[in-house]
């Protein structure tokens, strides 16, 4: 199991926010990162074709002889972390439950908001999940597209970023949430604005980071020395991939494959 990569799955760049949790904390693992950067983004589609769009790339992780598999994507989260749990023999790993736990955590008051995307807003997982926990706490949700689509373009500390994010939290605050958690992986790559932005009022949640964290608990130690590696690969096209990823991951040379599906399964290339 040691020398065994962990995947790590996303529409496009928002699960580089996880990757990069893990990176710091586990320098001596190895990880592949898959980007379903054709089909972006998910937050706008159904929860059966981000599934089915999911599982494919599982296949592909499990010809990879993985040990584990990160859903950096709260939106696939919901759509098919059961369904994985249930198809795959390593262990799966979503991003909303241990977001969720830290939540409970860390609220003071009880009233908890989550910014997501609408897919991740429609399916109900953050309220399923903090239920989960403690069934007493206040769920307050908004759903905002445009920071995942300006997060994924490398969008991130322009004033038109500041003002989405302005308004999105204007749409929870009024209810007195003491806690707020990013539900989407792209919005932490804005995590500069929305600690300015939110200030004393609240705390910030990165359920990516909880689960970067939670790694251990589920496949055990992980090497924190040098010697790790990560590999990418995109259904999208690679230049644009590794250009927008390079721009939110600036000290990491980022060389992306493409992967494209076939009847027979899959085909890379450069």
């Amino acid at each position: 199991m040691v020398n065994r990569p962990i995947a790590v799955f996303d529409s496009g760049a928002g699960g580089l926010t996880v990757l990069r949790r893990a990176w710091e904390l586990y320098p001596g693992e190895h990880f592949i990162y898959g980007a379903d950067s054709q089909h972006f983004p998910y937050g706008s589609r159904s929860l059966d074709e981000v599934k089915a769009l999911f599982l494919r790339f599982l296949d592909f992780f499990m010809t990879q002889d993985i040990k584990a598999v990160i859903v950096a994507c709260n939106t696939a989260t919901a759509a098919a972390l059961e369904t994985a749990q249930r198809l795959c023999p390593v262990p799966v790993i979503g991003v909303v439950y241990p977001g969720a736990e830290k939540a409970v955590k860390t609220t003071a008051n009880g009233r908890i908001g989550v910014l997501s995307t609408y897919a991740t807003y429609k399916s109900g997982i953050y309220r399923r999940a903090i239920a989960h926990y403690d069934h007493r706490a206040e769920v307050v949700q908004w759903p905002c597209p445009v920071l995942v689509t300006m997060a994924e373009l490398g969008n991130i500390e322009t004033y038109q970023a500041r003002l989405a994010v302005r308004e999105c939290l204007n749409m929870i605050f009024p209810q007195n949430v003491d806690t707020v958690v990013l539900g989407c992986t792209h919005f932490p790559h804005m995590e500069r604005i929305f600690y300015e932005e939110v200030g004393e009022r609240a705390r910030i949640i990165d359920p990516g980071y909880e689960t970067a964290k939670h790694l251990p608990e589920v496949i055990g130690p992980l090497l924190s020395g040098p010697g790790g590696s990560i590999q990418f690969y995109t259904s999208g096209n690679p230049r644009d991939f590794n250009r927008n990823s390079s721009s939110l991951w600036p000290n990491l040379a980022i060389a992306s494959k493409s992967i494209t599906w076939t009847p027979d399964g899959y085909e890379l290339r450069l």
